[in-house]
């Protein structure tokens, strides 16, 4: 076994010398192009995964981007809804601005057509109207700031959304740019992988001829082993044989040696017997035996220089044998070293055989990955020229829609400038209206004190006439006009009787708590209008009393009037106030209660008187009652024209309301 090993040991150090005579060099040394290789790859398989990361991020970008494509389109189509919002409340503003145009050319027309018929209706129409207007003017004036304030933040989000634009082209860009160097450095992999690869070609070619140079040396190795081995059986037979000849010499030598005795012991005897026997017969015996003694001494002698000569030749041969065994000793322990150097270093190459055979497995995985990277990144890079076409066309969309709004925003700014000046001047329109109307105010508190003056003068002459006479003589014009008036009167006494009505029962079907005001309400007016006759009846009766004397007639007639212009004022304000709760419908009805009693009896002289004679007929002025025709007729030339006017104004103005609300 020891001699196998030594020979397969010698083997391997010719293939090894083998292998540094062929390539010229040792085989540790051309490790260096390998490792340089994997300390490449490292590197490389790092900046692998900086480009994967690279790429992650991109896409995360990629991904924000998206979202804030998304939220800037969301805010384009807010601020397009906000236009159209701002477009129709301009519209509406528009709108409103002519209807107010209309409405003031109706004022003016209105104010034109009545100025001579009624002064009064003109009053409280225009003073209602310029409320309205003003009003209109405040929230078409608030409608402005909210338009502005709108205005403001569609250019704030188209601010923003520009900005955000701007920022999404620089991560474009950015990205683009991120792009350029994932295909530089993946173009960069490409070719590291191909000088991998090359390398890796190389390193399968060294070990393939190092395999065979291996093979060669062990070949070599095994046969110069067999011819160690047949030396080593030759040198053992060798020293086997001189090991017989030392036997055979030993027993020689120890033959020698007792030859030696024996002829001390003989030329003992002899000399013993040449003093002991001095005769001739023994002396011939002696001389005979003495012969062959010399005969057989130098037969000995002979033998023994023999013996030595082959002793010193046997001699002489073990020393060579000695000196070539310490060779063979040498020999085998510069074998065994050789042997051991020579595993040490079939186990190194082993080892880097190995080390070779993971790193190019390592170096396959990591072309592998890279492969795989490198289809990831252009998959990336082809999603990413996609996104990029989109998004330039999204941008140039973008663009253009931020163009239009643009211009809608300059047509919105000049459409609004146009209502501001529009404004203007129906402002001025109105504040010349008002100065119109104010004039007109004037003209007409002219106009009423005249009327006065006129009223208290035919008073004054139509007293002095009943003085001499009983009645007092009216024009059929007069007659029937106020006659009609009074018809009129009492028709749109009755419409608001019958529309209060149905409004009254409308409450009552809809809340229980209406209907229990009602009752009260009507209870009070029950009361007031018990009040009203009884307060009529004493007037009556006062003015009844007042036919002896001209003193008292005058005195009945101013606390009439009085008492009238109180009802025509609470009239009046009944009226301007058509549209409270039910409270003021309760209360307004007892006063026109009164304005239609007021009309039967001041209107419809007769009819009345007796109807209120009847009601008291144990008063004792019932009989002059039926022939108070005259007073009665004074007393209706005074007050039953201005509440047939005040009257009609009132119908005419809800009629003018509800045109200007249909306009």
């Amino acid at each position: 076994m020891e001699i196998r090993e030594g020979d397969e040991e010698r083997e391997r150090i010719q293939s090894v010398k083998g292998a540094i005579n062929f390539y010229g060099e040792k085989p540790g040394l051309k490790k260096h192009p390998i490792e340089i290789s994997e300390k490449k790859s490292p590197s490389k398989t790092k900046e692998l995964h900086f480009a994967q990361k690279d790429i992650n991020q991109f896409s995360k970008s990629w991904k924000t981007s998206e979202s804030i494509r998304t939220q800037a389109e969301s805010e384009l189509v807010k601020a397009r809804q906000t236009v159209k919002n701002l477009t129709l409340q301009i519209e509406e503003s528009n709108l409103k601005t002519n209807a107010q145009r209309r409405e003031l050319e109706t004022l003016k027309k209105s104010d034109k057509s009545q100025e001579n018929s009624a002064l009064d209706d003109g009053k409280s129409d225009s003073a209602c109207k310029y409320a309205e207007a003003q009003e209109e003017l405040q929230s078409a004036k608030q409608e402005l700031c909210k338009l502005k304030l709108e205005m403001a933040h569609a250019m704030e989000m188209k601010a923003e959304a520009n900005k955000e634009t701007d920022a999404a082209i620089s991560r474009i860009r950015s990205c683009s740019r991120t792009i350029e160097t994932l295909r530089k450095e993946i173009e960069e992999a490409n070719e590291e992988q191909v000088l991998v690869e090359l390398a890796r070609i190389e390193a399968v070619r060294e070990f393939g001829a190092i395999k065979a140079q291996r093979e060669a040396e062990s070949a070599e190795f095994v046969n110069k082993m067999e011819k160690v081995k047949r030396r080593m059986k030759d040198v053992t037979r060798e020293i086997d044989r001189t090991k017989e000849v030392e036997i055979t010499l030993g027993i020689t030598n120890s033959e020698v040696s007792v030859l030696q005795n024996e002829l001390m012991l003989v030329k003992a005897m002899e000399i013993r017997s040449d003093a002991a026997k001095a005769s001739g017969e023994e002396a011939s015996h002696r001389v005979e035996d003495k012969s062959t003694t010399l005969s057989l001494l130098q037969s000995v002698t002979e033998e023994m220089e023999a013996s030595k000569k082959e002793l010193a030749r046997i001699k002489r041969g073990g020393f060579k044998l000695m000196a070539s065994m310490d060779i063979i000793r040498e020999e085998c322990k510069s074998v065994s070293e050789e042997t051991a150097r020579l595993r040490k270093a079939e186990r190194e190459t082993d080892a880097t055989i190995q080390n070779l055979n993971t790193k190019l497995l390592r170096a396959k995985n990591r072309l592998e990955a890279a492969s795989l990277a490198e289809e990831k990144a252009a998959s990336i890079v082809l999603n990413l020229s996609t996104t990029f076409q989109q998004l330039k066309s999204e941008s140039d969309t973008a663009r253009r829609e931020s163009g239009l709004i643009n211009e809608e925003m300059v047509r919105i700014t000049e459409e609004k400038q146009k209502n501001e000046s529009e404004i203007k001047l129906t402002e001025e329109k109105l504040q010349s209206a008002v100065q119109e109307l104010e004039l007109v105010k004037s003209s007409e508190a002219m106009a009423l004190e005249k009327l006065k003056i006129l009223a208290e003068k035919t008073v004054i002459a139509r007293a002095s006439k009943s003085q001499h006479s009983s009645s007092i003589t009216i024009s059929k014009f007069e007659y029937e006009y106020l006659m009609g008036r009074a018809k009129r009167a009492e028709a749109v006494a009755e419409k608001k009787v019958v529309a209060a009505e149905a409004w009254i029962e409308a409450v009552k079907v809809g809340e229980k708590e209406m209907e229990l005001k009602r009752e009260i309400a009507e209870r009070e007016i029950r009361e007031l209008s018990l009040m009203e006759d009884q307060e009529l009846y004493r007037t009556v009766k006062s003015l009844r009393e007042s036919l002896d004397s001209e003193t008292e007639i005058h005195s009945a007639r101013q606390l009439q009037q009085e008492k009238l212009a109180e009802i025509l004022k609470s009239s009046q304000l009944e009226e301007a106030l058509p549209s409270k709760a039910t409270e003021d419908l309760a209360n307004t009805t007892p006063t026109t209660a009164l304005i239609s009693k007021a009309v039967m009896e001041y209107g419809t002289a007769t009819p009345s008187r007796r109807a209120r004679g009847r009601r008291v007929p144990g008063s004792p002025g019932g009989r002059h009652l039926i022939h108070s025709g005259s007073i009665t007729l004074r007393k209706r030339r005074k007050v039953v024209p201005n509440l047939v006017n005040k009257l009609f104004s009132s119908s005419n103005n809800k009629n003018l309301m509800n045109d200007d609300e249909q306009l």
